[in-house]
Order: structure tokens, then C-alpha cells, then sequence
């Protein structure tokens, strides 16, 4: 069995359990093999929100979430900041913010411009989901798998490593419990999961990168229908 085929299983049941999952996703730090969010997890009065603003397309870049931090609320218009402001907290190119971000997030419903230069954010800022959880699956190098998702605490609020049952018994648990990283063991045979080791939920270290790595499931077509 190839690494590929192992996590495509591991997706599957997943799925089967009413999660939402996303593969190989990348917001720094490596690419986690997969990204899950459980489905009552899901904040679907936000949803609708930012449906009924047509706040259809994903963010998908870290860049969006740190410009809108800077900006005020629809509710307080009259302290919309100016494009210098912007561009003096940002730390991002002048052309790049004016002709990339700032249109896209105009474009795209999650901002509106006073003037030619004042700018406010429609409806805050609201994340779809308050939870995301990201997994590394490894067929033999559990250690090496354990330290990749560990770097994965920069957007997931839990982390786990995945490994065939067979590799499970190898795995030093003590380390994973020592580091907050979670244990699934993997039947491939009859094609079930286990839970060997849990991990407790923590804060992203990040959270430009949590909104971002949240937004691929935004993307997400039955998301978007069902809200």
C-alpha cells in the first residue's frame, strides 16, 4: 500500500463518520495529509451570513486575514482606515495590496471602499468553523511523522499522527502524550481506525494560517448549499 492509497482510506472513514475533509492542505509548515472538521462543528449561522453578503468565494491566502484585522466594521464606517495606514501595518508591497488583496476582498464581498481610499470590512470577520484537525500519516518513519504534525499547531487546534495498526505498536506514546499529538492506528485490512492516543484541544499558534487552512472547506460546494 502506497502512502497516496493509505491516506484516500483514512479519508473515506472519516467522511463515513459525517466529517468534512480536506487533502494536502498548505498554509506553511509543511502540507498536512489531511485536514478534517467535524460537521456539528460547523458554524452555520456564519455561514449564512457571509452567504447572504455573497461572500461565496474562499480566502485562500493569509495575507486577506491579516489586512482584515486592521479594518474597522460596517457598523463603524466613519473610521474607515486609509490605503497608507494599510500599507504601513501590513508590511505588504503597495502595488501588491492595492492591485491584488484589497481588490480581491472588494471583488469578493468582504470589503467596501469609501472614496478612492478608505476601506471597511462587511459583516467582521467569521470564520466557518472553530475547530479544524490536521493529520500526518507515515508508513514507517512514525518520528518523523510525529515532528511534521507538530508543526501543524500553527493552524490545527489538534494534531494526530496516522499510522498502520501494524507500525502502532512501535510508536513511543509517551512522546506523542509529552507533545499534545494524537495516535490513530489504521487497519488496512478491515479498513477501520482506532483512536490510540488523544490529544487536547489547543490554540493555533497562528491564526492567519487557522483562517486560511479553514477556508478550504469553505470552498467546499455542499458547505455552501447546506448553509
Amino acid at each position: 500500500m502506497t502512502e497516496n492509497t493509505f491516506v484516500k482510506l483514512l479519508q473515506k472513514l472519516f467522511e463515513k463518520e459525517g466529517f468534512l475533509t480536506e487533502r494536502e492542505i498548505g498554509v506553511g509548515y509543511g502540507v498536512a495529509d489531511l485536514v478534517v472538521v467535524n460537521k456539528s462543528g460547523v458554524n452555520k449561522d456564519h455561514c449564512v451570513i457571509r452567504k447572504n453578503h455573497g461572500q461565496m468565494a474562499p480566502l485562500l491566502g493569509e495575507e486577506y486575514f491579516k489586512t482584515l484585522k486592521l479594518l474597522p466594521d460596517e457598523n463603524h464606517q466613519n473610521d474607515a482606515v486609509e490605503f497608507k495606514y494599510l500599507a504601513q501595518k501590513s508590511s505588504l508591497s503597495h502595488s501588491y495590496l492595492k492591485y491584488k488583496v484589497l481588490r480581491d476582498l472588494e471583488d469578493k464581498g468582504y470589503i467596501k471602499r469609501v472614496g478612492e481610499k478608505h476601506y471597511f470590512k462587511v459583516n467582521g470577520w467569521l470564520p466557518i468553523t472553530n475547530e479544524l484537525v490536521a493529520i500526518e500519516a507515515k508508513l514507517k518513519d512514525w518520528r518523523r511523522g510525529a515532528i511534521q504534525a507538530n508543526r501543524y499547531k500553527a493552524f490545527a487546534n489538534r494534531v494526530y499522527l496516522a499510522v498502520p495498526k501494524e507500525t502502532a505498536r512501535l510508536v513511543d506514546r509517551t512522546f506523542l502524550r509529552t507533545h499534545n499529538i494524537g495516535l490513530i492506528s489504521l487497519d488496512t485490512q478491515k479498513h477501520t481506525k482506532r483512536f490510540v492516543v488523544g490529544c487536547k484541544p489547543e490554540k493555533p499558534s497562528d491564526e492567519y494560517k487557522s483562517n486560511f487552512a479553514a477556508e478550504y472547506f469553505w470552498g467546499q460546494k455542499s458547505l455552501i448549499q447546506s448553509a
